[in-house]
């Protein structure tokens, strides 16, 4: 696929075509250029396949100038999302859409984005999600936003249960048990999930993520759940329940009570930042019903359907927006 556009007479002619392997690097020298620079190989992860297994080459479409300079990109990340009834969808997940600023309001990016669609189409996959503070740029093309709601302000109850005195948390850097949160994750899942689809995918792109935010972890000992605290970026360092898996409500009650109890011990915080609302289990079930919930909404989130029958579409977009759907997008699974 590779197609020239020439915008105006003043303007460099502009070759739109798929990124092979061996231009990756000028992929990555772009996003570092466009976006806040990243250390650590943040970039890097999105070509690897421990981190994105899905990837194929051709997934990140570049717009060039006439002298072979890559001015413009959009990356497509393969997801696969499941629901609670085995159902798998593929999704693309459309990010680091990025343009020097010499090219910007060029109609670049538009471009690459419409040959994302048409791509997506040719290939068989289901829908498409992305993450944006500009989506007024997407709405033209067919994403809809999410409205979904994702953080919830929660006061540490005074009589809160004690925790077990066998569970004991660890830094999310000194983490080796990926395997069995890969089963804890896959095992009863929400009504709609991203596959993770291996355990490497928790050491390399969730734990990652975890490391990078300072979290910590929590396994119950009888292994049925683990819970996640940290401090993600842009939150002004409020603390946040950022992802928590139980197979049944009894674990999942206990997790969330050795939750708040660290976070009061380990920040002095007497409140937090849950990630979605629990699954097995509700708020007020859980005696939480007379402290503050505040609901935090998220309008950045977009969803685009096609080539889904719109039933079942509409009924993964009311799963994310609803706070009855279950469905969640973790902070450690941005995109």
């Amino acid at each position: 696929m590779s197609s020239s556009k020439t915008s105006d007479e003043s303007q460099l002619p502009i070759t739109y075509r798929p990124v092979v392997k061996s231009e990756q690097t000028k992929v990555l020298e772009l996003w570092q250029t466009v976006f806040e620079p990243k250390g650590d190989g943040y970039f890097e992860r999105y070509f690897l396949s421990t981190a994105s297994p899905y990837y194929r080459e051709g997934d990140t479409l570049g717009a060039w100038s006439d002298n072979d300079q890559l001015v413009s990109v959009v990356h497509i990340r393969r997801m696969i999302l499941k629901s609670a009834k085995n159902e798998t969808f593929l999704c693309g997940i459309v990010s680091n859409v990025a343009t020097l600023a010499e090219f910007r309001n060029q109609g670049l990016s538009r471009q690459l984005l419409t040959q994302a669609i048409d791509k997506m189409e040719r290939e068989g996959f289901d829908l498409s999600m992305l993450g944006t503070g500009r989506s007024h740029h997407y709405l033209p093309l067919g994403w809809q936003p999410i409205r979904s709601r994702i953080q919830y302000v929660i006061t540490i109850p005074n009589n809160i249960s004690a925790p077990d005195p066998e569970a004991s948390w660890i830094s999310a850097s000194s983490m080796s048990f990926y395997d069995r949160l890969f089963e804890l994750y896959s095992a009863n899942p929400r009504s709609y999930q991203f596959d993770r689809c291996s355990s490497l995918m928790f050491k390399y792109w969730i734990g990652w993520h975890w490391q990078q935010d300072s979290a910590y972890i929590c396994m119950l000992p009888d292994q049925t759940g683990y819970v996640v605290i940290s401090q993600p970026d842009g939150k002004n360092c409020d603390v946040c329940v950022s992802e928590y898996r139980a197979l049944n409500v009894d674990a999942e009650t206990a997790l969330f009570n050795m939750a708040a109890t660290e976070i009061r011990r380990r920040y002095r915080r007497n409140s937090f930042l849950l990630h979605t609302l629990p699954q097995h289990t509700t708020i007020k079930l859980m005696g939480w019903e007379n402290n503050d919930l505040i609901s935090e909404q998220n309008e950045d989130m977009m969803i685009r359907n096609i080539r889904l029958p719109n039933d079942t579409f509409q009924a993964i977009k009311a799963a994310y927006e609803t706070e009855n759907g279950k469905a969640t997008i973790w902070p450690g699974e941005y995109f």
